[in-house]
């Protein structure tokens, strides 16, 4: 080998064993280390709150159902009522804008069944029982309302009292108007006379009138509505 070429090999031998030598003492490596991430605590699980239970609304009282009238069947052979056989009393009175409505019930008091068709006669007295001047027409028609057209109404035997508006009762209005005389001409009606359908005898009731707490109110002037099996009011 020439001379000149042992001292390169050593320079190069010298470098490479210096490159695989430790780092001098004063030097530190950096090592890089992983920071840990710090422990979480598990969060508190959030449980929902019920919704706050809602009482249901309370159900408006249903308006009570009108009271039934049935129409009650007539056995064959049922007679005709008479006026020995039946009462009537004034059930009510009622007004709107000068028209007046008086009411009446009719009752079998007698202990057999018998029917009524029609219209009732009907008169004002006084106090001498004299018959006061009046006008009555007949009609299914009124101010307050349209009536059932004449039929026959089983008026039953043993039924409640008069003012009772019961089942197996008859009914009727006497529609009329205030405006045409004063208080005194009503207050002359000291009682009415009422005929049944078809009888020649008279019921004969008092009446206050011009009294609006149940007495009968009219100038004179009457239009008698058919018996009905049910009260208009």
């Amino acid at each position: 080998m020439p001379r000149g070429i042992k001292p390169a090999l050593a320079a190069i031998l010298l470098i490479g064993l210096s490159a695989c030598s430790a780092p001098p003492q004063g030097v530190k490596r950096a090592v890089t280390t992983a920071t840990p991430l710090p422990t979480l605590s598990p969060l508190p699980l959030q449980t929902a709150e019920p919704s706050p239970t809602v009482p249901p609304s309370p159900t408006a009282p249903s308006a009570p159902s009108p009271r039934p009238y049935p129409r009650l069947p007539i056995p064959t052979g049922t007679p005709r009522c008479h006026t020995s056989q039946l009462e009537v009393a004034q059930l009510s009175v009622g007004a709107a804008t000068g028209n007046v409505l008086n009411s009446f019930e009719m009752r079998n008091r007698s202990s057999a069944a018998c029917w009524v068709y029609g219209y009732v006669g009907f008169e004002l007295l006084d106090a001498q029982g004299r018959a006061l001047p009046q006008s009555l027409s007949r009609s299914t028609d009124s101010f307050f309302g349209q009536s059932d057209s004449p039929s026959r109404i089983l008026l039953s035997s043993g039924t409640p009292p008069l003012h009772t508006r019961a089942t197996g009762h008859a009914f009727f209005d006497v529609a009329s108007e205030d405006v045409t005389c004063n208080v005194d001409q009503m207050k002359a009606v000291a009682s009415l006379e009422i005929w049944p359908p078809d009888e020649y005898a008279a019921i004969v009731i008092p009446a206050h009138g011009g009294d609006w707490n149940g007495g009968f109110i009219s100038c004179g002037d009457l239009t008698v509505n058919p018996l009905q099996i049910r009260p208009k009011g």
